[in-house]
């Protein structure tokens, strides 16, 4: 087979020949502008989904879940209009769809089964960032709880990573349950860099009259051009409220943002 003839056959494999060339662009251009969408219109809904569910006074871990539940969501819905596009039935698609999940379900069990163990304790709050916990044989300040991995800062300032599938087979100790109280506050539109915020929060609360002398967590919720926003979890004596002081400081140290109460619970 000589070069012209394989070149020939190639293009009419990719549709590129004279009778199906119009059609090829055309659907080249209605891929690429769904692709771009999708990607667009996901990281939308994405933000958007996390800042109605922190508006809602949802635990930022389960806010974020849900926003990359979304995002994922956005892009499937794409995908699928991506294949239709490209002349793919609906029954194929279906079926390569049902083969992927089936043996990705087989790959990723233990996967899997982290996965369903983290949403259990992002759901039932065993403990919070900032509690002192015993977990088996892992002791330490709880400083992450993620959908795989809950991580712990030890006395010695070791970091400690425990997956979720042993966070929930094993007795938890808890040491700060019933101690205090824990609140949590959103300041969103923040106008500084996000490196300098944290420790510019922690100076600003320092001496608050009843907060916990732990230091506040501060977690940046989203940072882009047009503002950063942050989520800070304080701790204070049991049964007295302290919002007016800590928004007032807050407001004093970022006066271009909204802060708010986020959530409140009492350990």
């Amino acid at each position: 087979m000589d070069v012209a003839t394989f070149w020939d056959q190639v293009k009419l494999a990719l549709g590129l020949n004279e009778s199906q060339a119009a059609g090829t662009v055309a659907r080249a251009f209605q891929v690429l502008i769904i692709v771009l969408l999708t990607v667009v219109i996901a990281h939308w809904v994405g933000a958007w989904v996390r800042r109605a569910a922190i508006a809602g006074r949802v635990y930022a871990e389960v806010a974020t879940l849900v926003s990359r539940a979304a995002t994922l969501g956005v892009y499937a819905i794409g995908g699928t209009v991506v294949l239709a596009i490209v002349g793919t039935s609906w029954t194929a698609i279906a079926a390569v769809l049902g083969a992927a999940t089936f043996g990705i379900s087989l790959a990723l069990q233990d996967v899997g089964r982290g996965f369903v163990n983290g949403v259990y304790i992002l759901v039932e709050r065993p403990f919070r960032i900032g509690d002192h916990v015993r977990i088996g044989v892992a002791e330490g300040r709880v400083e992450d709880v993620g959908i795989r991995l809950t991580t712990l800062r030890t006395v010695a300032g070791q970091r400690v990573i425990v997956p979720n599938t042993v966070v929930f087979a094993s007795v938890i100790e808890n040491s700060s349950v019933g101690t205090v109280d824990r609140q949590k506050y959103a300041a969103l539109g923040i106008d500084r860099p996000a490196t300098e915020i944290s420790d510019a929060v922690i100076a600003s609360l320092r001496g608050t009259p009843h907060l916990s002398p732990r230091a506040p967590v501060v977690e940046v919720i989203r940072s882009s051009p047009d503002g950063t926003d942050i989520e800070v979890t304080v701790e204070h004596d049991l049964g007295i409220r302290i919002d007016d002081l800590v928004i007032a400081r807050l407001r004093s140290l970022f006066p271009e943002a909204t802060v708010a109460i986020k959530t409140a619970g009492a350990l």
